[in-house]
């Protein structure tokens, strides 16, 4: 076929395809073909001149196709925002999924409430099988591990642990992080739940109801945390130890002798004195405990050979030029031990007062004492609030408050505590043990141990701990001690077993004396020897066995029986031995 003749215009290039680089190349090879060359068509141009559209193809035809019409991998686009529009629609799409119903803010309420109850529940409601089982099974886990460690463990092991400065650190801590790690559940869980689009009060509506869940889980974890904290500074500021028996030997004895003292500082006293000094002696394996009462006015109290005191007073604590003075009773060494410390013995705490007394107390008794606890009476009060009062049975008639100074004179009471049992409160019980007024110190010291039994058989370590926060406040500036932190575990042990046997000897006239003149114990003028002798047969000899059954009285008498009863002078049971310990529960009521 003869060529076309010439134009003097080349001819139209036909349009690059975008199908396929191999149709691009063959368009151009033919065009190539069907141009004549003519001179002006050999004219060389620069080929960066030649325009894009009559640019030949190169030999690597696959480079000049548009980068716009190019697809990514996987079937995206290559536009940002077509992209971040595309995963929204498949957002939406997943959110409105068969069978799924579509979010709102009650049912992410509702799952967010799950959660505060069962963390990881709120997961499971929102089909996150994974994550909400793991959440929850962890929370399941910890609930069964506390409860088979508070139905396995002793429950004076557990009191024996929260005496454990260690253990509740660690209690503390675990507390805190719980409550983040709930918190963070609860949270996530409406994050993860709510609406996309919430209008403003409803998004505040949302955020007020997340806020009060959060704070369901964090307030008693809180307090807990804030519980055991207490309780541990209260363990490091009053059990401190130091100057007692160590703490191997303390945990091995058989007995252990504590020194119980009650003073009477107060904001109407000037100067302290020991009105109430006793001593627990402690059997460390049948938790039977004897009291040894001693009245605030012994006289010529004695100290051990070689001591300073004993060289200032060979004769006993005693003034010859002054012999009816009250500073040379024993509640008088006290305070003697703080006017004058250089005769006071260097331990075992660093008040002069107390060693001193420490002194006096375990040569008249031939005990080695242990460890003392000393409680202000003035704040005594404050302790049995912080309890819940106690009930005693004040006696037939009403106890005066006040009314009397504390040089002897008698003023007009401010008040009575009322007779017969009564629920006292801390002021009350205050004026049940120091109530002088128409009674004698015998008969208060009397009121004083039966007090005492009554906090012991009355309040449980549980109600300690129940109260623990009002009984810290209470007991940081009214009791101090010297018993070690170590200790304490045996020593609730032993009141925890619910066996503590509360025994009493009074070194008072009831108690006999056969080298005495008048055959009773003479307070002004004791018998040491015998004071000695009496605490060795209380804590060494076994108690008195309960009466058989058949020694009870019958429970139907004849008129005629009842009638010789009556009328005999003579009673069926014997006056208790004085110089044995007698039953606080018993004599008390």
């Amino acid at each position: 076929m003869p060529a076309a003749p010439p134009t003097g215009k080349p001819p139209l290039a036909r349009p690059p395809t975008a199908r396929t680089p191999s149709a691009r190349t063959s368009a151009g090879t033919t065009a190539a073909k069907a141009t004549p060359t003519t001179k002006s068509d050999t004219t060389k141009i620069p080929a960066a001149k030649i325009p894009a559209a009559t640019t030949p193809a190169t030999k690597n035809p696959a480079a000049k196709v548009p980068p716009a019409r190019t697809r990514p991998a996987g079937g995206g686009t290559a536009s940002g925002a077509t992209g971040h529009r595309a995963s929204a629609r498949g957002a939406s799409a997943r959110r409105a999924a068969p069978g799924r119903p579509p979010p709102t803010l009650g049912r992410a309420l509702l799952a967010t409430a799950a959660a505060t109850v069962a963390p990881g529940s709120g997961h499971l409601m929102l089909r996150r099988q994974r994550t909400g089982a793991l959440i929850l099974g962890v929370f399941l886990l910890t609930l069964v591990a506390l409860g088979a460690l508070g139905l396995s463990a002793r429950k004076t092991a557990l009191l024996e642990n929260l005496l454990s400065t260690h253990v509740l650190t660690i209690i503390a801590i675990g507390c805190v992080v719980a409550a983040l790690a709930w918190i963070a559940v609860i949270v996530r869980t409406y994050l993860l739940a709510r609406p996309a689009r919430l209008g403003a009060s409803r998004q505040a509506l949302g955020v007020g109801v997340v806020v009060a869940l959060c704070l369901v889980v964090a307030a008693p974890l809180g307090f807990a945390a804030n519980l055991a904290n207490s309780q541990r500074n209260l363990l490091d500021s009053l059990f401190t130890g130091g100057g007692g028996t160590a703490v191997a030997e303390a945990i091995t004895k058989p007995r252990l002798n504590i020194l119980l003292v009650g003073s009477d500082a107060g904001p109407d006293r000037t100067g302290t004195r020991t009105d109430t000094m006793m001593v627990a002696s402690i059997d460390t394996k049948t938790s039977r405990t004897t009291l040894f009462a001693l009245p605030r006015n012994i006289g010529h109290a004695q100290f051990p050979p070689g001591s300073p005191m004993a060289k200032k007073f060979p004769n006993g604590f005693y003034d010859k030029a002054d012999p009816m003075s009250g500073n040379y009773l024993l509640n008088a060494v006290y305070a003697y031990g703080h006017e004058y410390p250089a005769v006071a013995p260097s331990g075992p705490t660093a008040d002069p007062g107390m060693n001193l007394l420490h002194q006096t107390v375990a040569y008249m008794l031939g005990l080695q004492l242990d460890y003392y606890v000393e409680v202000n009476m003035a704040g005594f009060a404050s302790i049995i609030d912080a309890i819940g009062g106690i009930t005693v049975d004040v006696g037939p008639t009403p106890l005066p408050i006040g009314g009397v100074l504390p040089d002897g004179t008698h003023v007009k009471p401010d008040g009575y505590v009322p007779a017969g049992v009564q629920t006292l409160n801390g002021d009350q019980a205050l004026w049940f043990a120091r109530s002088r007024r128409n009674s004698d110190d015998y008969s208060r010291m009397g009121r004083q141990r039966c007090l005492l039994n009554s906090v012991l058989q009355q309040k449980s370590p549980t109600d300690v701990l129940t109260n623990f926060q009002a009984i810290a406040s209470a007991t940081t500036n009214s009791v101090s001690t010297n018993i070690p932190q170590q200790v304490l575990p045996a020593l609730v042990s032993l009141a925890g077993g619910g066996n503590v046997v509360l025994e009493s000897v009074s070194f008072d006239p009831n108690l006999p004396d056969p080298n005495a003149a008048d055959g009773k114990f003479d307070t002004l003028s004791p018998d040491f020897e015998l004071m000695r002798e009496v605490v060795q047969n209380s804590i060494n000899k076994p108690p008195p066995p309960p009466p058989p059954p058949s020694a009870a009285a019958p429970t139907t008498t004849s008129k005629s029986t009842k009638s010789k009863a009556s009328s005999s002078p003579t009673t069926t049971s014997a006056a208790p031995d004085s110089s044995q310990p007698q039953s606080l529960a018993e004599s008390c009521g």
